[in-house]
């Protein structure tokens, strides 16, 4: 007999597969053809941080065709579309992962283990991050939370303008703990758990304090395309790919 958490596997992915259906059909054929060229090109350059410049070139005008469409289709439900886990697929953002190698010791956090779990007001960067001392390695799962506002809302009076529905961020914990994130746990299920403590972290540095804004400048139910700064520098816009998932799988 399956348990309730797999029950809830099950009806989670049915509910997925159906709304993916239902709006992703909206979006015209030779865009959606756009769409997989930017899910190709990222897919194959995810640990790729060699020609990062290069992709994003690459990207750019793939992305200013879905944005333009988005933009003048900007779904009702764009804020709930956002709210649920994802997988990085690509990024150009320079805080986010990182490797430090000084010989006997490193410190890696793959790029293709980086997931975001957007709840109502707040998320969870959840990643991992490999510690290798004298050839003997350990395996973190890495937990920080962003509290976040809606700003500059998007309504019928903004049809056709980007920059909307923009979450306004602020980190505000930075947590470790023992092992790989978990494969078979809903993400939603896993960063509520650790944000009402019910599973253990340990607190580390971070970038407590750090605010920054976010927005789509596209987004389906399988695809996500967001951009965004850090309030200290706002001329430099970063790019975020991410493809929507359940699981760590």
């Amino acid at each position: 007999m399956l348990s309730d958490w797999k029950w809830g596997l099950i009806v989670t992915s049915v509910a997925l597969l159906a709304t993916v259906n239902s709006w992703a059909a909206e979006l015209p054929p030779e865009l959606q053809a756009v769409k997989q060229q930017i899910i190709t090109i990222a897919s194959a350059n995810t640990t790729n941080t060699e020609n990062i410049p290069a992709v994003r070139q690459q990207l750019e005008p793939l992305i200013a065709q879905l944005e333009a469409w988005f933009i003048a289709n900007r779904p009702e439900n764009e804020v709930e579309l956002t709210q649920v886990p994802w997988k990085n697929l690509w990024y150009d953002d320079p805080d986010i992962a990182f490797a430090i190698d000084l010989g006997i010791l490193k410190l890696e956090q793959p790029r293709d283990r980086i997931f975001q779990v957007v709840e109502d007001g707040y998320y969870y960067n959840v990643s991992e991050f490999v510690i290798t001392l004298f050839d003997q390695s350990l395996k973190l799962q890495n937990y920080l939370k962003g509290e976040y506002t809606i700003i500059d809302p998007a309504g019928p009076e903004t049809v056709g303008q980007s920059r909307r529905n923009v979450i306004a961020l602020e980190f505000v914990f930075n947590g470790v703990w023992f092992g790989t994130v978990p494969r078979s746990l809903p993400l939603s299920w896993l960063v509520q758990a650790v944000d009402a403590k019910l599973l253990p972290t340990i607190p580390i540095f971070g970038p407590y304090g750090v605010t920054g804004r976010l927005w789509n400048r596209y987004v389906d139910d399988d695809l996500r395309i967001g951009a965004g700064f850090n309030t200290d520098a706002p001329e430099t816009i970063d790019l975020y790919l991410l493809r929507r998932v359940v699981t760590a799988e």
